[in-house]
């Protein structure tokens, strides 16, 4: 289908144009073989083909058509896909919330210590999953990449798993989600606004600043005074866009008690005045 306004759509803040965006559609003219670093837990639904996956020193899994797997963020993955194949990829950049009120941390009740689970196990995708897959790949390709509408078919897609599935095929999905080091993101991602600086961040953890900023590169691949900045850029983008409140209100609940920091901190971030940014909204 055609989009409209296809320039406005483009030349927004909000077009996601990331190397690795939230939701990515991949089809594999020849064969791939990767190795790859996950910044970003990703579900990967395979529409058509296969995908060998193995995962460290873990047994390798043929992912084929119609089938669901969950990679996690911080592992090294190996990857051989077949000519041919398409692929559906969702990277989850906070939280994982199955709902509003339901997190991963809830599935760990399933744990069983004298159960040997296996270490990647796939899903398989039923009638409401393959119909989302391919809404979501038409309008992929028809070129609608707005980052909120991402999120939102994110969000979509993880709460379809909280209501189709049980839970205990759920944990043996999410089995390796649990790992130190994907809670450490799930808290910076949970609390990056309540711990606006390095330090409070660290002794939040119970860490010194040069452990936590060692960390964190670890994790996320880049300083965290960086990224920090770019996630509240975001935030503040879409609560300009988006609401109707005073931009005032906006500056001081982002931390500018004086609207002359906000306006330099807008025109680095964005290249526009907050005004300009709620003018061309409108």
């Amino acid at each position: 289908m055609k989009i409209h306004n296809v320039e406005e759509h483009l030349s927004c803040y909000c077009y996601s144009d990331d190397e690795k965006p939230s939701i990515e559609v991949r089809k594999i003219s020849e064969i791939e073989n990767n190795n790859i670093s996950l910044l970003f837990n990703e579900i990967i639904f395979v529409i058509k083909g296969t995908l060998r996956v193995s995962m460290q020193d873990d047994h390798i899994i043929n992912v084929n058509h119609g089938r669901m797997i969950f990679l996690p963020a911080n592992k090294i993955i190996h990857t051989k896909a077949l000519a041919g194949s398409m692929f559906l990829i969702l990277r989850i950049k906070d939280d994982i919330q199955l709902c509003h009120t339901f997190n991963l941390n809830r599935l760990r009740k399933h744990f069983d210590k004298n159960e040997k689970p296996v270490k990647i196990e796939t899903l398989e995708a039923n009638t409401y999953f393959k119909k989302y897959a391919k809404l979501l790949v038409n309008t992929f390709d028809d070129g609608l990449k707005c980052r909120f509408y991402f999120q939102a078919k994110i969000t979509e897609a993880l709460i379809m798993l909280r209501v189709y599935y049980p839970e205990k095929q759920l944990f043996r999905f999410f089995y390796n989600h649990f790992t130190p080091n994907t809670e450490f993101a799930e808290f910076i991602f949970a609390n990056h606004m309540n711990y606006p600086t390095i330090n409070e961040f660290a002794n939040a953890m119970n860490m010194t600043p040069q452990q936590f900023s060692r960390r964190f590169n670890i994790v996320f691949g880049e300083a965290p005074y960086k990224w920090m900045q770019r996630e509240k850029a975001q935030l503040i983008y879409g609560e300009i866009c988006r609401s109707n409140r005073s931009l005032k209100d906006i500056a001081e609940e982002y931390g500018f008690n004086i609207q002359s920091n906000f306006n330099r901190f807008c025109k680095m971030s964005f290249g526009m005045s907050p005004r300009e940014i709620r003018k061309k909204r409108s």
